[in-house]
């Protein structure tokens, strides 16, 4: 059986939009797969997905005929990635669609990553493409900007340094990036982003790239002291002194998972630390 598991956006959520480096890993906390067993947890949802892909025209040749075939049989994608987390909850649905029913997948990864955020557009109105290609290879994936990406090969074994925070609060990313847009447009935000934010973010994927602790946990500080005094509507009132005492101390420094007001938050260090409810070791 295959399996598609979650993404998780480590670093470079907002930067990246700026022309910074960001890292994409599986999150193997969570996982899709088809099944016939049990019931459809999202009835009548996949036939929508099979009208939309029918309207559209796609460089690629989709075996509409037995997706319909197979829903109708009681085929259905069944899921524990939370939805509205920022997790890739329809990453992996992408994939699971993009892998068994096109037969010529895309060889080159822009490609591959430009014919998944087509099929993912049916979620989102529009998609990078980068979550359900996380979730189609099940690997880890340096970005920079937009556009330019490469497979991160033998990356080193991050289980037991980073946890997860369940913030019980669905949410969606367009309003958020909105607020973020709208920041930029005061000079003062968008110098103070370029010059101390952006390098903190590339510093933090250089010092993990190269299995340097120590610098991870410094740049992950400054990562988190920024977000925390200019992203706090990104940061839920519930959590702001759990994310303060993170910062005044030494055990664990918090960030953003992704586009915050909910969903995750993401941090690094001792997770018995922090004495919240919903700490999730990856």
């Amino acid at each position: 059986m295959r399996y598609y598991y979650g993404k998780l956006l480590l670093l470079g959520e907002y930067t990246i939009l700026r022309g910074s480096q960001g890292l994409a890993l599986p999150l193997e906390l969570f996982r899709g797969y088809w099944s016939q067993k049990g019931v459809d947890p999202v009835p009548g949802v996949l036939l929508k997905i099979a009208d939309y892909l029918e309207e559209n025209m796609f460089p690629f040749e989709l075996d509409l005929a037995r997706f319909r075939k197979e829903v109708i049989a009681g085929w259905h994608f069944t899921s524990d990635i939370p939805f509205g987390y920022g997790a890739g909850s329809s990453g992996a649905l992408t994939a699971g669609i993009y892998d068994r029913y096109v037969a010529e997948k895309a060889k080159e990864l822009s490609q591959l990553k430009k014919e998944l955020g087509m099929i993912e557009g049916f979620f989102h109105g529009a998609s990078s493409g980068i979550d359900p290609l996380i979730c189609y290879l099940n690997q880890s994936v340096l970005l920079r900007g937009k556009d330019q990406l490469a497979v991160v090969e033998n990356i080193s074994d991050y289980r037991n340094q980073f946890f997860l925070i369940d913030t019980g609060i669905s949410r969606k990313t367009a309003p958020l990036v909105q607020i973020f847009l709208e920041k930029f447009k005061d000079p003062n935000f968008r110098n103070r982003c370029d010059a101390e934010l952006i390098p903190a973010v590339d510093g933090a994927i250089e010092a993990f790239l190269n299995q340097d602790r120590a610098g991870l946990f410094e740049q992950w500080h400054e990562i988190s002291f920024f977000q925390y005094k200019y992203f706090q509507e990104m940061i839920p009132k519930a959590f702001r002194q759990v994310w303060l005492d993170g910062l005044a101390g030494s055990d664990y420094k918090l960030k953003l998972c992704g586009a915050g007001g909910g969903g995750f938050i993401l941090g690094i260090g001792n997770s018995e630390k922090p004495e919240i409810e919903g700490i999730l070791k990856i």
